[in-house]
């Protein structure tokens, strides 16, 4: 039986939770990127083949509704360097 994937969206408070960031399938699997702002902090999970899962193996919270939810914070945005 075939074990892969075959579609992978990451969707969340990025993109408000509209399944617009479908990850790119390659030899180390799928793949992609999404824009947050600095120190924002996110929610999201993974539409895989048409099933709501998170990844186990990073932070998750759950929301009001008590879904539970992958959570990331963007880290700050970098001090420009000093002049001389």
């Amino acid at each position: 039986p075939h074990t892969e994937p075959n579609s992978v969206i990451v969707t969340g408070s990025f993109d408000e939770w509209s399944q617009s960031k479908h990850l790119q399938k390659g030899e180390d699997g799928f793949k992609g990127t999404a824009e947050i702002n600095w120190n924002e902090k996110i929610t999201y999970k993974f539409v895989v083949d048409g099933q709501w899962v998170v990844n186990n193996q990073e932070p998750t919270e759950a929301d009001n509704s008590g879904n539970v939810n992958n959570v990331r914070t963007a880290p700050e945005k970098p001090s420009a360097p000093l002049s001389n």
